[in-house]
């Protein structure tokens, strides 16, 4: 969650409403905060020093304003360009998509979805492999009834990185034209 108040403030400098506000229209869709975790974020960026903010009073009511600052730049662009994680992928590699604009370099952007569609790759090889191993094995009718929901919701993952790789390699041809 870091990562994305980082690159909405790399954006824009924003109060606690207007990022909530962030998460709830678009990145809502590829990422959900509650009020509370954003909180948390903010406060765990505070005490990183990523980012400052300022106070000003609007109709009477007390107003903090949040910045990110140089070192907090240089930490959003690093996420940028380290390697997905395996659980989350999906979360991570779309949020870098949706920020991807912050990356100056056409070659910095096709180097961050050239991870994004490797490691997209591996995990749906790993899955393709679980599958035909797990195609082997021999059940009886009972455990059969179990084992093929179970063996429908394996196809499923391979077919959704299957198609997240697609689009993510389709963004990368983009890209190189």
């Amino acid at each position: 969650m870091e990562y994305v108040v980082l690159g909405l403030l790399m954006i824009q400098d924003l109060t606690v409403y207007q990022l909530n506000q962030a998460f709830n229209s678009g990145l809502s869709l590829i990422y959900s905060a509650s009020y509370g975790s954003l909180l948390s974020a903010l406060k765990k960026l505070l005490k990183l020093d990523e980012i400052e903010f300022h106070e000003t009073v609007e109709n009477g009511r007390n107003k903090k304003i949040y910045h990110i600052n140089k070192k907090g730049i240089t930490h959003f662009m690093q996420w940028m360009h380290n390697d997905l994680p395996t659980n989350k992928m999906e979360e991570v590699a779309l949020s870098k998509v949706f920020f991807l604009g912050l990356v100056e370099s056409i070659d910095e952007k096709k180097k961050i979805l050239q991870n994004i569609v490797q490691t997209v790759a591996a995990v749906e090889s790993e899955l393709e492999q679980l599958s035909e191993s797990l195609a082997q094995i021999e059940l009886d009718d009972e455990a059969r009834k179990i084992f093929d929901f179970q063996f429908k919701t394996l196809d499923y993952g391979v077919m959704a990185h299957r198609n997240g790789k697609e689009w993510f390699q389709q963004l990368l041809d983009e890209l190189e034209k």
